[in-house]
């Protein structure tokens, strides 16, 4: 595990301190947790952004909103159905 030496505006550390605290965990995994979220947010952005390169996206947009219309609350799509809206069949 490495150690990282960060300067940040005191204002900041309170709000972050304050933020842990409310978590109930200390400032270092609250600061751990949210590096780790925004690295996994910034992976699934660019893994998507690669998937859906080249796609016709009105088309893709038109499937997911005609699937969307069909969905009823209260009950999950089956499998099936979600398979069948991206193919758009």
């Amino acid at each position: 595990m490495a150690t990282l030496s960060l300067r940040v505006k005191d204002s900041l550390k309170h709000k972050v301190a304050a933020l842990a605290e409310r978590e109930g965990v200390s400032l270092n995994n609250f600061i751990n947790a949210t590096l780790a979220a925004t690295v996994a947010q910034e992976e699934a952005l660019a893994f998507f952004d690669e998937r859906l390169r080249g796609l016709d996206m009105p088309g893709v947009h038109r499937r997911v909103m005609g699937f969307m219309g069909k969905a009823r609350a209260g009950k999950e799509p089956a499998a099936e159905e979600v398979e069948r809206a991206i193919r758009g069949k």
